[in-house]
Parts: structure tokens; sequence; C-alpha cells
């Protein structure tokens, strides 16, 4: 199956870092993951965690933005296979130096596993095995898709990867000179964004599609629920796992 550019080893890293930077800052601006806030503070609550780990984290700025959402400092831990580098630790806020695999991750008790915009990239065996780990261990998980198939959404991306990405570039954090270089001069960030943007949409599934792969791991201890989130800014589709108290 066709794959983002930036999930490839051979990808430069450099290439990669302002992607998703690019793509983290305008997630931020427009919170696009805001409607998940009071689903993830409920979570905590209702199971008493004390740990969050995102995965997948890209840039991180995601987790960090829906992080500050909490009531409580719950602290967290951002891991992902290709680590960005540079970013700053911040107050209860730790980014793994070291490369971790969500594939291969032992999930541990009182801790929330999140992910956003990221399990478009795992084919529907390793989504499916991901997903069927964390109910075996009755770990919590929120995962959070911004994408859906379809003309209208491939349009949104393409426009929010070209003429949005030109409009904003300059004010992107944090801010790059060679990152302005190939966008503007040489656009071969234009381009690699744009590309990604594209294939993303296409790898993306309703929550219909997730609800026919994920129904039958469900059981009487362990609940998953899938929903869409409608707004103007598009769907966002949701998966969480939590245990059933009884």
């Amino acid at each position: 199956m066709i794959k983002e550019l930036e999930d490839y080893n051979w990808f430069p890293e450099a290439l990669r870092s302002w992607q998703l930077q690019v793509v983290g800052n305008i997630s931020v601006w427009t919170k696009l993951y805001q409607p998940l806030a009071p689903i993830l503070r409920q979570m905590i609550v209702k199971n008493k965690i004390t740990a969050l780990q995102d995965t997948c984290s890209g840039s991180g700025m995601p987790a960090v933005y829906l992080q500050q959402q909490l009531t409580a400092n719950i602290p967290m831990l951002l891991t992902d296979k290709y680590p960005v580098p540079g970013f700053k630790n911040k107050p209860a806020v730790i980014y793994a130096r070291d490369a971790v695999d969500v594939l291969e991750i032992q999930p541990q008790e009182n801790t929330v596993y999140t992910m956003y915009n990221a399990f478009h990239h795992f084919p529907a065996a390793e989504q499916k095995a991901l997903i069927k780990k964390m109910a075996v261990q009755k770990t919590c998980f929120l995962i959070g898709e911004i994408l859906t198939p379809g003309f209208f959404n491939l349009v949104k991306i393409l426009l929010t990867t070209t003429l949005l990405q030109l409009l904003v570039a300059p004010f992107v954090k944090p801010f790059s000179l060679p990152r302005l270089f190939f966008t503007y001069i040489i656009p071969v960030n234009l381009f690699t964004v744009t590309y990604d943007g594209i294939i993303s949409v296409v790898r993306s599934k309703t929550a219909a599609a997730y609800n026919d792969l994920l129904q039958d791991i469900s059981n009487p201890s362990y609940k998953i629920t899938i929903s869409t989130i409608k707004n103007w800014k598009g769907n966002l589709v949701y998966i969480k796992g939590e245990p059933v108290n009884t």
C-alpha cells in the first residue's frame, strides 16, 4: 500500500520536521482537536489516570495543546518512531529522544495512550492488532482522526497544504529560514506536505469503516467507542477504549 513520504526511513529528517511543524501549528491555530478535550478529561477522572503517553507524536503540538486543556496537570510522555529534534521539554511534558514504535509498546496501567491524526498511517491489520493489544491489557486509549475520505476533504486538504501553507509559512514555529527557502524558492517542502496530505485522505476511513474493522474487539469487560464529531472544520473521528467498571 502506498505510504506518506514521512513514513519512509529515507525521507530527510529536515523535511519531516518542517512538515510536522506546519501541520502541528495549523491544528493548534484552528483548534482542530478541541472537541476531544472533554472526552479525555472524562476518561482521566473515570479511570483514575495518572499519566498520558502520546504515540506517533510528530511535532507534539496536538498532544501538548490538549494536555493544556485539562484541569489536572497530568504528566505526559511524547513518543514517535522518528522523534522530532529540538523539542524543548516543558513542565510535565517530556519528549522521548529514542525511537518508540507504537506497535511494540507494552501498555501500562493508569495511563491513557493517545494518537492524533496518525492512525490512518497504519494498514488495517496493524490498526486492529494495536487496538486488540490495548483491549487485552484493559488499557485506556484515545485516537483522533481529522481526515475522512471524500472529494470535499480532498479539496480542503489541497487548499490547506498549498494556499494556506503559503500564507502562514512565515508564522510557523519554530521559525526556520531553510524551511521558508524550501517552501517559496525551491518548493520541495510545499510539494511533500501536499503529497502527504493527499495520501492521508486516500488512506483515511469513516467511523463506520473503523467500526466494521474493530467491532469484534469489544467485550463485556472492555468497551470501544467510535464516533464522529461534526463541525464546520470537518469531521473529527475518534476511537476510545476503556475497561468497563463493574
